[in-house]
């Protein structure tokens, strides 16, 4: 009875501790990133409206970038909370020795594993692909921000445009557009909004363009309208391969008509299934922590050791799933290290808290 309710409470602990980490670096980046989108308004016109929808959209590649560092930082700051409560010696004392600790701890990882497979298997790549639509769909509404005054503006492509005075009202005086061989000159004009779409309305000006006999032709009006509406912006609205759904991508490399193998998609296709499985081999490797004989180990250098191994090991899965397309040593590798890198590091570990002399 008291060793499930120790059970319990370290499952809750570490969950809770993980999840946070998660959360917290989440929101952490994911605001960042959010700030540095906001030129998408400024700069290419968009409404706060998309804006707000695609940040939203992100959020879950943002989880999945940081869902194995999570882990990791989780376990070894609620282990070491542990240790310097002596809460982990009341489980010792309750007869759940440090092996059975380890195990415990392997079974938990299974849960940040499974939820991992799930964001990098669907939830990321759909997410990313309704964002990216959201883009190649969205209207520019917040016109007043493609027509600064006293500044050249290039908001969308082809196309530059000089305000000398914008009264931010819709009002604008002295407009210079210059696209491919034309060249449009108003006094003045004023934005519209019409079903949705954005013009100016331009007044008292001239239309210089070059014809096919590189000859400059002179249209004086009284008033036009210029529609923006043609234009597009320099946002890539192609989908990537990270933002394709897993079945996509393998039905494009099985369907493919070539026998070359198209090694983006295939790099691409490992990290979301290999990626997760890597975090059982983190978890046991932060166990190391329980080991707690300071007079045959110095316990300080121990700690860094397994911090810096552990961030190591992290980022040689980034390069190892880059190099498993290059040749068929890395790709063997990559498909044996989750699970026989945990099952060997999980012996060494059993043998390491085996030999540990007692205090």
């Amino acid at each position: 009875m008291l060793k499930n309710k120790l059970n319990n409470y370290f499952v809750s602990e570490i969950i809770k501790s993980y999840f946070f980490v998660l959360f917290s670096l989440s929101l952490l980046i994911w605001v960042a990133q959010s700030t540095k989108f906001l030129s998408l308004v400024t700069d290419t016109g968009l409404s706060v409206e998309i804006y707000i929808k695609y940040i939203l959209m992100i959020f879950p590649k943002v989880v999945s970038q940081l869902m194995i560092i999570s882990i990791m930082i989780s376990l070894f700051l609620s282990l070491l909370k542990m240790l310097d409560n002596k809460e982990i010696e009341i489980f010792w004392l309750s007869g759940i020795s440090k092996i059975e600790i380890t195990k415990l701890i392997l079974k938990i990882s299974l849960i940040p594993t499974i939820l991992a497979l799930l964001v990098y298997l669907y939830i990321a790549p759909y997410s990313g692909l309704k964002a990216r639509e959201l883009l190649s769909k969205s209207e520019f509404s917040m016109i007043n921000s493609l027509v600064k005054k006293q500044n050249f503006n290039s908001p969308l492509k082809n196309l530059t445009i000089f305000v000398n005075k914008n009264d931010n009202k819709g009002n604008i005086e002295q407009v210079y557009i210059f696209e491919n061989l034309k060249t449009v000159i108003a006094k003045k004009g004023r934005v519209l909004n019409i079903k949705n779409k954005n013009y100016l309305e331009l007044e008292d000006g001239e239309i210089h363009e070059k014809n096919s006999d590189k000859k400059i032709t002179v249209v004086k009006f009284n008033k036009t309208l210029f529609d923006f509406t043609k234009y597009q912006t320099d946002i890539v609205t192609n989908p990537k391969n990270q933002e394709r759904s897993t079945l996509w991508l393998i039905n494009k490399i099985y369907l493919k008509k070539s026998n070359k193998i198209d090694k983006e998609i295939v790099q691409e296709i490992h990290k979301r299934i290999f990626k997760p499985l890597f975090i059982p081999l983190i978890s046991v490797f932060c166990c190391f922590l329980l080991y707690t004989n300071s007079q045959k180990i110095n316990l300080l250098k121990l700690k860094i050791f397994i911090f810096s191994v552990s961030t190591f090991l992290i980022i040689f899965f980034e390069i190892l799933i880059t190099l498993s397309v290059k040749n068929l040593f890395f790709n063997i590798t990559l498909y044996l290290l989750p699970f026989l890198g945990t099952v060997i590091l999980y012996y060494l570990l059993k043998n390491f808290l085996k030999n540990e002399p007692i205090n």
